[in-house]
């Protein structure tokens, strides 16, 4: 008790500095945590407990450690790689794509190329700070002997950003933005007098009503109706369903702009970019635990980190940018500075037998900086319970609400639970669930994962992925997915 006393007061001196403190999101570290829904600070009993609670360090090899005493030595190698898209980006850029910017950003718009114009302010006007795409991964080797460990790993965390240009966005090369750049038929294509035959009385009458509201004359309201409805009458042409609705969005804009302190300007000149910036942290850690009783234990890690930080813009509507925006994040990591520092994490561990356990870690303790971009101190609790031997329950809470790289002061407080149940010995099947009680953009996030025991060595899967959806290049997908493998050997 006096040991237990002591490490706890310890503890709650180190932590009780961190309750407020902001970092990158804590990220789910190999197959088996991904699996039971990022719940691994009391149950992690292999190499990678470097990572998840070094604490259990202390219980490796000795006869007493239960589930831990029995390990001897252990390694690990794996790989998980996490995607996020939210505020619906991926969808804009989706739209972005599909859009003939040549043909748009002249003297002049081809009358089959004005509902191009128009999807393309519809979209920019749907930009806002919350869009991001967030890319995160880990991969790591880790090696684990009695109460020593070492290992590198690396933790990638970068964040693409649209910075929408909103007020250059006129038709023609106008050095000052007017309506009468969305109206003037010589200027979109339209032959005088000019008219179209795909908009019915009804929707035309919604537009009218809708344009006079924003302040436009009778006749401003008319040309613009008229030069879209003949660019949509045009063979060949496609009219979207939400029509109605882009040409409002788009009109909202064009007004915005126009009426801007700054003054518009031309389409051409349009400066919509995404910008990508992050952080890869490459570490060494050196892991030591020591049990202070029979149920309790600390360790912790010191660690040299040495970092690469991004910071990229790449144009978006840019008519001498060849390659997809799938390769812009490959142009983005050609672009980084570095830098070096290092490290301090601890764990703690108590078993009140082996049948509960309770965790608490703390990584990056002493807030390692690189050059402007600081990696703060985090904090994050476990439980894991066996109700039978071959079952395991989890649940694992961030005790510290995260900064992260997503714009508009985007939090991530992760609280995760996950079940383990291993069959015949040598099949492990896992569930769970987790969410980011400081946001609610993602909602809850569904894991499963399995693992096979070949005898010393194993191997494991696990992934991971959000009920709400996006579209990315016309198709539907989760708003943030993970996977991970690793394979490892036990001892």
């Amino acid at each position: 008790m006096k040991y237990l006393s002591q490490g706890l007061v310890l503890f709650l001196i180190l932590f009780a500095g961190i309750s407020h403190a902001s970092a990158g999101e804590w990220q789910i570290v190999g197959p088996r945590a991904l699996g039971m829904g990022g719940a691994n600070v009391a149950v992690a009993n292999d190499a990678t407990a470097s990572y998840w609670n070094p604490g259990a360090f202390g219980f490796f090899n000795e006869p007493g450690g239960g589930d831990y005493g029995n390990r001897s030595w252990s390694t690990s190698l794996d790989v998980g790689v996490g995607v996020q898209v939210l505020g619906g980006l991926g969808e804009q850029i989706d739209k972005i794509a599909k859009i003939d910017f040549d043909a748009i950003d002249g003297d002049t718009v081809e009358a089959n190329k004005v509902s191009d114009l128009i999807s393309l302010l519809d979209t920019l006007n749907a930009f806002d700070d919350g869009m991001a795409i967030n890319i995160q991964a880990n991969s790591g080797l880790r090696i684990q002997s009695g109460n020593f460990g070492i290992g590198g790993v690396l933790f990638a965390d970068v964040t693409a950003i649209a910075l929408p240009d909103l007020v250059n966005i006129g038709p023609s090369d106008a050095a000052a933005l007017t309506l009468d750049d969305f109206t003037d038929n010589d200027d979109l294509g339209c032959p005088d007098p000019c008219s179209g035959n795909t908009l019915s009385g009804a929707e035309i009458t919604e537009l009218q009503l809708y344009l006079n509201g924003l302040g436009w004359t009778a006749t401003q309201a008319n040309d613009l109706i008229n030069v879209v409805d003949n660019g949509l009458s045009q063979p060949g042409v496609e009219t979207p369903s939400d029509i109605v609705e882009q040409i409002k969005n788009a009109a909202t804009l064009v007004d915005t702009a126009v009426n801007a302190p700054s003054g518009g300007g031309p389409i051409n000149k349009n400066t919509t970019s995404v910008l990508f910036r992050g952080i890869a942290v490459s570490e060494v850690p050196l892991t030591y635990g020591r049990a202070l009783t029979e149920d309790f234990s600390i360790g912790g890690n010191i660690k040299y980190m040495k970092a690469r930080i991004y910071n990229a813009n790449i144009q978006l509507l840019d008519e001498d940018q060849d390659d997809e925006f799938g390769d812009a994040l490959d142009k983005a990591l050609d672009n980084y500075e570095e830098d070096s520092n290092f490290g301090i994490d601890l764990g703690m561990l108590y078993r009140f037998g082996d049948n509960l356990r309770v965790g608490l870690v703390g990584r990056n303790l002493n807030s390692p900086k690189f050059g402007s971009f600081k990696e703060e101190a985090q904090a994050r609790a476990g439980l894991a319970y066996k109700p039978l031997s071959f079952i395991t329950i989890a649940v694992d809470a961030d005790l510290t609400k995260n900064d992260t790289l997503i714009p508009g002061n985007f939090k991530s407080q992760n609280v995760g639970a996950g079940l383990e149940i291993r069959l015949f010995k040598f099949l492990m099947l896992r569930g769970g669930a987790y969410k980011n009680i400081a946001e609610n953009d993602l909602g809850l996030v569904y894991t499963a994962g399995v693992g096979v025991n070949l005898w010393l060595i194993n191997i494991d899967v696990g992934a991971s992925m959000s009920k709400k959806e996006t579209d990315v290049d016309g198709e539907s997908y989760p708003e943030e997915v993970k996977g991970a493998f690793a394979i490892s050997m036990l001892f």
